[in-house]
């Protein structure tokens, strides 16, 4: 069996309530189409973890999730 790598993006909840995507990999917020993922709302966090997950997880994409 292979072993499931964690996923680079995960969402964290910010002092103020909102949420962030959070680049494991790089230890920074995530960016994407050079807008960093900070101050969002919850539903919208975990919606761009997951496509930013999915990104990093194809080779096709890998370059675009950050």
């Amino acid at each position: 069996m292979s072993k499931q790598q964690p996923d680079q993006f995960e969402c964290l909840l910010e002092p103020t309530g909102r949420w962030m995507v959070w680049d494991a990999v790089h230890q920074r917020p995530a960016q994407y189409m050079r807008n960093t993922l900070a101050g969002l709302p919850r539903g919208k966090a975990l919606l761009m973890c997951r496509l930013l997950n999915a990104m990093a997880a194809d080779s096709r994409f890998r370059s675009l999730a950050s």
